[in-house]
């Protein structure tokens, strides 16, 4: 749906932190590439994880 109404990536972000890795992990899991990461985001040490994903 959201092809066939023009979107090309989609975008999901997330913690840095060892407590979402499985989140991270499941991200990696359905198809999405970490993009960026952008260091103490949140707060020292937590990171904003961006993943992203192609619509095809």
């Amino acid at each position: 749906m959201l092809f066939e109404r023009g979107a090309r990536v989609l975008l999901v972000a997330t913690s840095g932190l060892d407590g979402f890795a499985a989140t991270r992990g499941f991200y990696r899991h359905i198809g999405y590439a970490e993009e960026a990461r952008i260091r103490d985001f949140y707060s020292d040490g937590d990171d904003k994880v961006v993943f992203r994903k192609a619509l095809r």
